[in-house]
């Protein structure tokens, strides 16, 4: 029994032992995003969002390609596609069991951000 109680408490130091070197290259990570230097002109909604031809055009115009693709912003072929984080998809009229997010509809262009009730 006494092995057993050895062998227990071995593996268990070799699961939390790790766990402080990990947690800090997370939090090392973590501030060198905070770091980086967000465009202030690109509002926090756009950024890592797909955006239509007409919105990606605007923010273009608005701050270059160079930063609306550091942004990680992506353009879509048209104004139908998904929005709300995949959560809805945009259209340019919503379904009877679907409700227009006003929020989200900023990166639709002409349509807006249909999600479900």
């Amino acid at each position: 029994m006494k092995g057993n109680i050895g062998i227990a408490v071995f593996y268990m130091l070799l699961l939390l032992l790790p766990t402080d070197s990990i947690g800090k290259k997370m939090e090392e990570e973590q501030e060198k995003l905070f770091r980086q230097k967000r465009n202030p002109l690109i509002p926090a909604i756009y950024i890592g969002a797909t955006v239509g031809p007409s919105v990606w055009a605007a923010l273009v115009a608005l701050v270059g390609a160079a930063a609306v693709t550091a942004a990680n912003i992506r353009r879509a072929s048209s104004d139908n596609h998904s929005c709300a984080g995949n959560r809805g998809w945009c259209r340019s009229t919503c379904f009877s069991h679907e409700y227009v997010d006003y929020f989200h509809s900023a990166v639709c262009g002409i349509y807006s951000c249909c999600r479900p009730r």
